[in-house]
């Protein structure tokens, strides 16, 4: 997810609707952690031991495949409406590399429980994150709807929605995270 969101969020600052590279590699990603997603659940059911509850196991891993279903959603619709970009775009991208960065910090310190500190501050930004991306979808619609092309409204609203999802999404996994922190603290 680090490396999905950073390349989105890159990829967004030198943007080219005519090169379709930035879709493919979100594609590409999307794949991949559908692949791991499912790994995890057949090892789900194939071990009798794990780190912490398998419930909470299947809940993250779903809940980090949806960050990547629907960074790879907002990244299809921007191609496919091929309406200017938004600068609320990146404000996103840039919002939800941070929370990707923050959750693998979060994941790392949940290792083994080294770090409960670590992890609770980790959740905390992602969790701020979201709210200031909430911000940045208002601030942008209402912006956006100064302008009176329609169907440019209908367009960039529906992309500034699904990039907000990820936020929400990130979120989710921070609960999670915070709900096994609490668990097993």
């Amino acid at each position: 997810l680090v490396e999905m969101s950073k390349e989105f969020h890159e990829s967004l600052l030198d943007f080219d609707i005519n090169d379709d590279t930035m879709l493919q590699h979100m594609s590409d990603y999307e794949h991949r952690m559908d692949d791991l997603t499912h790994e995890i659940f057949v090892q789900l059911g194939e071990n009798f031991i794990t780190p912490f509850d398998r419930e909470d196991i299947s809940h993250l891993a779903s809940g980090l495949d949806d960050i990547a279903y629907f960074m790879y959603a907002s990244a299809k619709y921007i191609y496919l409406y091929k309406a200017p970009l938004d600068p609320a775009y990146t404000e996103f991208t840039l919002l939800i590399y941070k929370s990707c960065l923050e959750i693998q910090i979060a994941l790392k310190n949940l290792n083994d429980f080294k770090d409960p500190k670590a992890v609770k501050e980790s959740c905390i930004k992602i969790n701020s994150f979201e709210n200031i991306a909430d911000d940045v979808l208002s601030q942008a619609i209402v912006k956006l709807f100064e302008t009176n092309d329609a169907i440019k409204i209908m367009k960039v609203k529906s992309v500034l929605e699904y990039l907000e999802t990820v936020t929400d999404k990130a979120e989710d996994v921070a609960n999670t995270i915070d709900s096994i922190l609490i668990k097993y603290a």
